[in-house]
């Protein structure tokens, strides 16, 4: 089974992206959040385009793919908070070096699609917080109804594939590999500002 392994042995590396976000504090800002979701898209762009392509078109079938991209939903919310697209990924590109198998995209969608499943409840609190009404959080919002059984769906897809390889501990240490590592671009991408004190003194939580 792939996906215990997975939340066993990167717990940590989600914890400290998490905590690097800092989404959940009191203080959080509006502009800090534009902050945040800028960040989002100079990682979701080059990763999405690199997981598309070494999934295959097997992969991508198996998991809907098109169906689960956030790019769209990113550009949504920087449209509706009124903060331009940042003018390139940012040289994100350059830090994906680690994927170059199907077992490493499996790897680095695990993050993705855990963040959308923990996005729920970040939303509630973007919500009260941050007073978005009906516009700013479509990024936290992934899937609507359908976030359970899309989960469910990876899950399944994943552990399919996983025990159809040639090699199933191979890959299933591949995607573990692959996964704490794109928690790591998720880590220290963003300046702490002064107003967020939580942070500081260790009080940090969040969703990712």
């Amino acid at each position: 089974m792939i996906l215990p392994q997975l939340k066993t042995r990167t717990r940590v590396q989600h914890e400290q992206a998490e905590a690097s976000l800092d989404l959940m504090n009191p203080h959080l800002t509006r502009e800090r959040y534009v902050q945040v979701l800028r960040r989002m898209w100079t990682l979701y762009v080059p990763l999405e385009d690199r997981l598309g392509t070494l999934l295959g078109p097997a992969g991508r079938a198996a998991l809907d793919w098109p169906a689960r991209l956030k790019r769209p939903l990113l550009e949504r919310d920087l449209r509706d908070l009124r903060s331009p697209l940042p003018d390139a990924p940012g040289g994100a590109g350059d830090r994906l070096e680690f994927l170059q198998a199907e077992a490493d995209a499996w790897g680095a969608a695990y993050v993705l699609e855990g963040a959308t499943l923990g996005g729920q409840l970040l939303r509630r609190h973007l919500g009260t917080q941050l007073d978005l009404g009906a516009g700013g959080a479509a990024f936290y919002s992934s899937y609507g109804e359908l976030v359970g059984p899309r989960w469910k769906a990876f899950g399944a897809a994943l552990e399919a594939r996983g025990a159809a390889d040639a090699d199933p501990a191979a890959f299933a240490e591949r995607a573990v590999q692959s996964a704490g590592q794109t928690f790591g671009l998720f880590i220290s991408g963003l300046p702490v500002p002064e107003v967020l004190p939580a942070l500081r003194h260790g009080q940090a939580g969040g969703t990712l």
